[in-house]
């Protein structure tokens, strides 16, 4: 155990579904297969790593626990169902946890925000308690998917706070880590995460390279159904996160790119955090 654990020593992967096995004819890029995910898990064992959730981590930073020597955070977006039916029995094989990003709209079945996806079902409330019960951490991921830069900031609150409320009545408990969806984020974004309360914001290429630079903005390495053996030990092994965020910054000049965040003509109103009335 490492009570003295620098915080660019944890790197955090970013995983959408797992699926079955006969799955590639279908598969879309941020989807891998059973088989492997199941190598990858075994590369993560074998090099000693212990997956912790961003809840653990925020006690660590409290004094109230100490982390493995070599820490890493696994994290899901979205809440497909193949979260509970594929992913868990792998997780639960290597004795695992993960960081899961569910939708607050409770109404939404399927995750029909992407036309590729728009037949994949989500997770039912019950399947997310499930979740929560094995000691999986349980995030938000908006209320409905969109790209928050992109609207309002009266909408990017009620889609940020409206699915921290839904969630945590759900759970019954609080939640403190977000995901941007499709890791759109700027600093307007950010703000009104924190503002709502969150511990935690997730984006995937836009934060810096050291995890615990930006709390609001923290960088994941995209595991993909393109990333084979080589590219996902290249992800664990090696400072990839400093090249990918170097890479960034040549391709944009030295200057990291930022969504615009439009806003509609008509007076925007303030948003009151402390009150639902406004969902």
């Amino acid at each position: 155990m490492n009570s003295s654990l620098k915080n660019h020593d944890i790197k955090v992967l970013m995983y959408h579904r797992i699926v079955k096995n006969d799955a590639p004819k279908n598969a879309t890029y941020f989807d891998v297969t059973e088989d492997d995910f199941r190598q990858q898990l075994h590369f993560l064992d074998s090099f000693n790593f212990t997956p912790i959730t961003l809840e653990d981590y925020q006690l660590y930073l409290n004094g109230d626990l100490t982390l493995p020597k070599k820490p890493i955070i696994l994290t899901f977006d979205d809440g497909h169902t193949d979260m509970k039916e594929t992913a868990l029995p792998l997780l639960r094989e290597f004795n695992m946890k993960a960081v899961v990003f569910v939708l607050g709209n409770r109404k939404m079945k399927y995750s029909n925000w992407d036309e590729k996806s728009a037949k994949n079902s989500l997770m039912t409330d019950q399947q997310i308690l499930d979740l929560r019960a094995e000691g999986f951490e349980i995030g938000a991921h908006s209320m409905t998917h969109p790209k928050l830069p992109l609207l309002t900031t009266a909408e990017i609150k009620r889609e940020i706070l409206g699915a921290k409320l839904t969630i945590e009545s759900l759970l019954g408990e609080q939640v403190i880590s977000f995901a941007y969806p499709y890791g759109s984020v700027n600093k307007k974004v950010q703000t009104i995460v924190a503002q709502a309360g969150f511990k935690f914001g997730c984006g995937v290429y836009t934060g810096p390279p050291r995890f615990g630079g930006n709390d609001y903005d923290i960088r994941r390495l995209a595991i993909t159904y393109n990333t084979n053996k080589m590219g996902f030990l290249l992800r664990l092994l090696t400072p990839f996160q400093y090249m990918e965020w170097l890479y960034g910054k040549v391709r944009n000049n030295g200057k990291m790119e930022e969504d615009h965040c439009p806003e509609k003509k008509a007076p925007i109103p303030e948003y009151d955090f402390t009150t639902t009335n406004n969902l």
